[in-house]
């Protein structure tokens, strides 16, 4: 679990830096960071002896990763990836450690808790980008980001039952949530795969791509993003977050709040003068 003392030595990643997670904490390199110079944090699990399975330590070592690229000011939108290339993106839990841990224990130690929790917490915009595949708890980490790329070719899929188990990080209801009662029951009481294509069209992912192509049109897309106004990026987050927690109502209450708020903002005006004076706005996330 991240520790401000884990990162104490290590505020902010230079431009353009690569680091691995043993430059802020006590786990080995199973996620490596890489900053470019627009601002765009790419996080890769590295683990591909045992396919990017999620164990403990990785879990930890993406924590700590997000806590970090969320202080850090220079960073403006993360990608999360298994693969830049072929994949995998993760086969999910560690079932060699999983099949240890107790009713009890999971509950004293909140599994897979504390990921959902780290995701959840980031104002900042986090993109899965997924090839090969996603399975478990892989396909529910992609699940909790706020946009999945993913190549066409590359499956998904909640297989637990197969091992006596259910999806226990968001499966059944992020999944539900967009694709419905019956895919959903489907793909969880079959254990069967979907391709990236195929959740393309049920609107699970936001856009798939040839798989040559995938990790290229996910980085252009970040630096699209990163390239807008820091506040103002958070502020749309946060309202379309709002409306999978709010009924209709409530959820236009709080756009209509954050949209009147935007209007305090000094990139606001920037942005309307440069629509009118037909230029390039230049914001500075105020």
């Amino acid at each position: 679990m991240w520790s401000p003392k884990a990162i104490e030595h290590r505020s902010s990643f230079p431009t353009g830096s690569s680091v691995t997670a043993t430059d802020f904490s006590s786990e080995t390199s199973l996620v490596q960071v890489t900053v470019d110079e627009h601002g765009v944090a790419i996080l890769q699990i590295n683990r591909p002896e045992k396919k990017n399975a999620l164990s403990q330590k990785v879990i930890n070592s993406l924590v700590s990763a997000i806590a970090l690229v969320e202080r850090d000011s220079k960073i403006r939108v993360a990608i999360l990836t298994g693969s830049r290339t072929a994949g995998p993106f993760s086969a999910g839990a560690d079932l060699g450690e999983l099949q240890h841990i107790s009713t009890s224990e999971a509950y004293r130690i909140g599994y897979l808790k504390d990921l959902s929790d780290a995701v959840a917490s980031m104002r900042k915009p986090i993109i899965a980008s997924v090839a090969g595949f996603a399975l478990g708890g892989g396909f529910e980490l992609a699940m909790m980001c706020d946009i999945i790329y993913a190549a066409e070719d590359s499956k998904f899929g909640l297989p637990e039952l197969t091992v006596g188990t259910i999806p226990g990080a968001g499966g059944t209801q992020r999944l539900t949530r967009v694709v419905g009662k019956q895919k959903a029951m489907h793909m969880i009481l079959t254990s069967s795969t979907i391709t990236g294509k195929q959740l393309e069209q049920l609107g699970l992912v936001a856009q798939a791509f040839p798989p040559n192509e995938l990790y290229g049109a996910t980085v252009a897309a970040a630096r699209k993003i990163a390239s807008r106004s820091m506040p103002v990026i958070q502020l749309a987050k946060q309202a379309v977050l709002n409306a999978d927690e709010m009924g209709l109502e409530g959820g236009l209450k709080m756009e209509r709040s954050l949209y009147y708020g935007s209007f305090a903002l000094e990139d606001r005006t920037e942005g309307m003068v440069a629509f009118v004076e037909k230029r390039q706005p230049v914001f500075m996330d105020q």
